[in-house]
């Protein structure tokens, strides 16, 4: 599964699904077949492991995000209309 690496000083890789990886005690093991790795990385060396691409948001962004969004699916401008016809029905109008 494709992933991106971000090491401690802050460099980001990208890794393809050609990658395997395995991460044993801290150490990030990297090669071409589980169990026969090429590269050992250091706890200390890096930071972050994103897996498929996606990183969790912070909830501030969730939150001004809601905010700033306003879900009008269920509002239709012609409902206001069919409301007041009904209510000029009941009146007998």
């Amino acid at each position: 599964m494709a992933f991106k690496l971000t090491y401690s000083d802050g460099q980001e890789t990208d890794y393809d699904d050609d990658t395997a990886w395995e991460v044993d005690d801290g150490v990030l093991k990297m090669g071409r077949r589980e169990g026969e790795w090429s590269v050992l990385v250091s706890p200390s060396h890096w930071a972050v492991l994103e897996v498929g691409g996606n990183r969790l948001k912070d909830r501030d962004d969730t939150d001004e995000k809601d905010t700033d969004e306003k879900d009008t699916a269920d509002e239709d401008p012609d409902d206001k209309d069919s409301d007041e016809k009904k209510e000029k029905g009941k009146d007998g109008d």
